[in-house]
This record gives C-alpha cells, sequence and structure tokens, in this order.
C-alpha cells in the first residue's frame, strides 16, 4: 500500500510539474493536483506513524527515470 501511495504522489507530481510549466501555477487544475498531493502525503504520514508505533520502520528509497518513478 505504502509503494502505491509513493508512485501515485510521484506520478502526480509529474503531471502538476507539467501543467504549471504550460498553463502557469495558479491553473485550477494545477491546484487540484496539490490537493491531491497533500492528501496523498497525510495517508503516507499516517502508514508511517503506524508503522513505527507497531515497532516496525520502513525506509525507502525513490528512484526516477525519465519517464518512470520505482521504489527499492
Amino acid at each position: 500500500m505504502r509503494d502505491v501511495l509513493l508512485e501515485k504522489i510521484e506520478l502526480l507530481r509529474q503531471r502538476m510539474v507539467n501543467m504549471g510549466l504550460e498553463f502557469g501555477l495558479d491553473h485550477p487544475e494545477v491546484l487540484e493536483y496539490s490537493m491531491q498531493i497533500d492528501q496523498l502525503h497525510n495517508e503516507l504520514n499516517q502508514i508511517d506513524h503506524n508503522l513505527s508505533k507497531a515497532g516496525r520502520k520502513k525506509t525507502y528509497r525513490f528512484y526516477l527515470t525519465e519517464n518512470n518513478a520505482f521504489f527499492a
């Protein structure tokens, strides 16, 4: 679940950046992407908090290639 959230965040971030470059940072769709990313970050923080309370800390690495994002 955590990895899926990270991938969604990165894909939304890429879309947001592209839209921002094309239409400007104050475009409504750019702002909508930003809000979606914020919500996913909140979900990720909750998962991490729950893992740390359970005594399991998960570290991760996030890699970007030209059009892809992946985790190791």
